[in-house]
């Protein structure tokens, strides 16, 4: 009987002591499969040193490109390369509106990680990135993500007609410079040496190739990266003969994306040159830039008795 008692006791007290241990280790599991599932920065990055990243200085700024017709599409009699996609050539009149002057870049897409606890893209395993990669152009964005980014910056993605209007102007380019191909000392295009397949991508500065901007004044609208913008793809939509302010169609499989990247030949570059993606694909050739619709100005007047008219309101001057 004493026996047994003392084995009931045994088996209580490694029991008694088992059982932190398991706390512990259910513990432990749950923190780590946290760990594993959370947004937030890798344990070997200290957070502190996250945040003095997200306050670099980097370009930004908008531009602003007035309403008016623009020619849109290819005419395969004067672009070799114009594919069925981008036919026919046809006039577009788009409302005035605003668009991100550069690309975003990785400082300004680690401030939306930080504040929203969104996903961090690959090559943001440590660190998160280098010092010199802050204005590159952030890459391996969803089109959700890019969507959620321009939405949290109190913006949205351009619609396909405005990326190509602010990308080529009002006399149908096929560049944002002009219509021949420049290779690198415009924009940051496919070029014998380049570095195609590289581990990280040759990227360029946001800011960089400023010959080679958009007559709005915009940058790297050909090259670097290709960009995601807000339409679903449809490679019979310009037939359709929306010519005002189109919006791609209602719904689809693929998400468009414009420009090229670093990967890709000139003529993919080209600003009429369209492709269509997975909505969630997201790859180390395709990044971003937002846009939004002018704000309008406020008109004032005098009315007959000589008092402000702002809006319809009116403003005593008293």
């Amino acid at each position: 009987m004493r026996g047994k008692r003392k084995s009931g006791l045994l088996h209580a007290s490694v029991l008694s002591c088992l059982l932190p241990l398991a706390s512990c280790l259910v513990a432990w599991s749950v923190a780590h499969a946290n760990h594993e599932s959370s947004a937030q920065p890798p344990l070997w990055t200290p957070l502190d040193e996250v945040e003095q990243m997200a306050t670099m200085e980097v370009p930004g700024g908008m531009v602003t490109v007035p309403a008016g017709e623009f020619l849109m599409g290819s005419d395969p009699r004067k672009d070799p390369a114009a594919g069925p996609q981008e036919q026919p050539l046809h006039r577009v009149a788009l409302d005035a509106f605003e668009i991100d002057r550069y690309e975003v870049s990785n400082v300004e897409y680690l401030r939306f990680v930080l504040s929203t606890g969104a996903s961090w893209p690959q090559f943001w395993r440590a660190k998160p990135f280098l010092d010199k990669m802050a204005t590159h152009p952030v890459i391996n964005v969803s089109w959700q993500e890019a969507d959620a980014y321009c939405r949290w910056a109190g913006k949205r993605l351009p619609t396909e007609a405005e990326w190509e209007k602010a990308a080529r102007g009002s006399d149908g380019r096929m560049f944002p410079w002009g219509d021949e191909p420049a290779g690198w000392i415009k924009s940051n295009i496919a070029h014998p040496g380049s570095k195609r397949g590289a581990k990280y991508p040759p990227l360029a500065n946001i800011n960089r190739y400023d010959k080679g901007v958009s007559p709005y004044g915009v940058y790297q609208l050909a090259g670097n990266v290709s960009e995601w913008v807000s339409d679903w793809f449809d490679p019979d939509y310009y037939r359709l003969g929306v010519n005002e302010n189109p919006r791609g169609p209602k719904t689809g499989e693929l998400k468009v994306f414009r420009g090229g990247s670093w990967n890709e030949d000139p003529e993919v570059a080209r600003s009429a040159g369209r492709n269509g993606g997975e909505p969630a694909r997201k790859s180390y050739l395709t990044g971003f830039r937002c846009a939004r619709s002018e704000r309008p100005s406020i008109v004032t007047r005098q009315s007959s008795t000589g008092e402000d008219v702002v809006k319809g309101l009116t403003v005593r001057n008293d």
